[in-house]
């Protein structure tokens, strides 16, 4: 499995330090691995809508893009702040440690 992610946006927005990142879960730890494809698969990732409606007053929030490719599935969901889905919220969280 791959993810892509990337964050842009937001106050204190750097374009040149917001290049999207690109995860090989499989080269992870067991434990980092195990969570991040259960964060996903609490997301119900594969059946979130490509993009989430955007709320008014949403302009200096952050948007996130997160793409995930697992054998023959690919999708790409775009979300921006504030996340109301606490699943997708952990997923996002946990890749800008990563």
């Amino acid at each position: 499995m791959r993810v892509r992610f990337q964050a842009s946006g937001g106050i204190a927005f750097f374009p040149g330090l917001a290049a999207p990142r690109t995860i090989d879960v499989n080269a992870l730890d067991a434990r980092t691995r195990d969570t991040l494809t259960k964060l996903i698969q609490d997301a119900d990732f594969f059946n979130l809508p490509a993009r989430a409606s955007v709320r008014p007053g949403a302009a200096d929030h952050c948007t996130y893009q997160i793409s995930v490719e697992e054998g023959s599935r690919r999708h790409t969901v775009n979300v921006c702040d504030p996340v109301t889905s606490t699943p997708l919220q952990q997923l996002i969280e946990m890749l800008r440690t990563l």
